[in-house]
């Protein structure tokens, strides 16, 4: 929940930025807090007759929001393709949010235990226009599907399950304008430019001696 305001509304000017969002489902630095994606019945200092509240999905919010361009989502124990993921986020001309899923080693280090253990509970995006898979990470990985990141109602459905945990680009829009460049002025203000302009303003106070 911190954060949230600002997150929004990067997303909607579609700044050229990456925002990694590192999601353990918990506060740890605040020593063992619910927070906005604890599970449902977990129990922490804050919830100790276990959260109440079905936890939110980031993914599924963004991929809600006017002028979104890039949405993609990883977990630390394919690493591989976090950094592919991380990197198809970087290069891209927007706003670009990766949601990583990833353990609490100290509050919640059994999180993902039942996915990490079973592959088969993992699905894999690719495209040939976006992420690829190496054959060793295909080896490993069977469940696959090969989605169009331009596709943003398969992006919403893909977001919206949680078992299988879908891993790649969602959604990608590269047409989407970033704000800096809507408010990018028409006119180059060279130096030359600048001093002339500021010369005619002087100009304005000339006193011009009686002939």
């Amino acid at each position: 929940s911190i954060g949230t305001a600002h997150w929004i509304h990067a997303i909607r000017y579609n700044m050229n930025m990456t925002m990694i969002m590192h999601d353990n489902g918990i506060y740890g630095l605040t020593k063992n807090q619910a927070s906005p994606t604890s599970p449902q019945g977990m129990t922490s200092n804050t919830t100790p007759f276990g959260s109440q509240l079905e936890p939110m999905n980031p993914v599924s919010v963004t991929l809600g929001i006017r002028n979104v361009s890039f949405v993609a989502q990883a977990v630390d124990w394919i690493p591989e393709l976090l950094h592919d993921i991380i990197a198809e986020a970087y290069h891209h001309k927007g706003f670009s949010f990766v949601r990583v899923l990833q353990r609490c080693p100290e509050f919640m280090p059994d999180r993902y235990d039942e996915w990490v253990q079973d592959p088969d509970r993992m699905l894999l995006l690719h495209h040939q226009d976006g992420l690829q898979l190496s054959p060793g990470v295909s080896s490993v990985y069977h469940r696959q599907e090969e989605h169009d990141p331009a596709n943003k109602n398969r992006a919403r459905e893909i977001a919206s399950v949680n078992d299988p945990i879908p891993v790649g680009v969602l959604y990608r829009d590269p047409e989407v304008p970033c704000y800096e460049d809507l408010r990018k002025p028409d006119r180059l203000y060279t130096p030359d430019i600048v001093e002339s302009v500021l010369e005619k303003e002087f100009d304005k106070f000339t006193i011009n001696p009686a002939g």
